[in-house]
């Protein structure tokens, strides 16, 4: 595991002076392309809702769980990514700003460079693995990689979540189920796709059953799961895949023991606690 080395020497310190002014004019730059060709909204909202017609997408683009007695639902990781993508004059990135003690202190952002509208996340991520058997510390840099982009991914969605109109993902979002519940079959009967179904959930755990997927939607007997359970059911697959709820409390193997904070409070209570502010969101200039 490599450590920062927080000294700063001469050299090191002109180097940086170096990066961060070449990181100015870059900065600059962009703010000026995107005054000088201004987002078309309705072309970047057309291209987005074209873009949501697309199957693979569709069944990856929202994600739904329970939460007592209330529906969690919003857009996943990969729609974000899609509509930052096409929205233009957009920035939006993960920096591992240092890696110490077991653990990488990271930045997410994302930025509308024609309003200067900014937010930003920053966060620790402890190098460490939860499983049955305990909690182990990672020494691969690859496992470390993966672990920080994996904590990372949700802080990115919820800045750029921050920064675009919400009403484009309202839209979006419903393009998306749209174009879900029209091809959740794809030919096949649903017969096949309802043990592709159990398939892909008993995959990320053996231990899950038919009568833990009727349980889900609610239905007596499994051969009763209809086309748009299906669809909830892919849901509820996005949202423990982007990591919004563990398999075992949306299964019910295990509870929570304390309600969720909500994922913006809880990010700005971490960021307090590292006595560090989120940048400001600046109007138009």
């Amino acid at each position: 595991m490599n450590e920062v080395n927080l000294m700063q020497t001469p050299a090191n310190n002109q180097m940086g002076m170096v990066e961060e002014s070449r990181q100015l004019s870059e900065i600059k730059g962009k703010i000026f392309l995107a005054k000088q060709f201004p987002r078309d909204e309705a072309l970047a909202r057309q291209r987005i809702l074209n873009e949501c017609k697309r199957v693979a997408l569709a069944e990856a683009a929202v994600y739904t769980y329970q939460r007592g007695t209330s529906e969690v639902k919003g857009p996943s990781i990969r729609l974000a990514e899609v509509v930052a993508r096409h929205w233009g004059n957009f920035d939006s990135g993960v920096v591992e700003l240092e890696q110490r003690n077991g653990e990488s202190t990271v930045k997410t952002y994302a930025w509308d460079l024609e309003s200067n509208y900014r937010d930003e996340k920053i966060f620790t991520v402890k190098h460490l693995r939860d499983t049955k058997k305990g909690t182990y510390e990672l020494k691969d840099s690859r496992d470390i990689y993966e672990r920080v982009a994996n904590d990372a991914a949700r802080r990115k969605r919820a800045c750029i979540l921050a920064v675009i109109p919400g009403y484009i993902f309202d839209e979006a979002m419903d393009i998306c189920e749209a174009t879900l519940k029209e091809n959740v079959l794809k030919g096949a009967s649903i017969e096949d796709v309802r043990e592709n179904t159990l398939k892909a959930f008993q995959q990320l755990k053996a231990e899950i059953t038919t009568e833990h997927i009727c349980t889900i939607v609610g239905k007596t007997e499994f051969d009763k799961i209809s086309a748009e359970d299906i669809t909830k059911l892919r849901h509820l697959y996005t949202a423990i895949n982007d990591g919004f709820v563990k398999i075992d409390v949306a299964f019910g193997f295990e509870s929570e023991e304390l309600p969720a904070l909500d994922e913006d409070k809880e990010l700005d209570d971490l960021n307090a606690e590292l006595g560090i502010k989120q940048a400001e969101k600046e109007g138009d200039n």
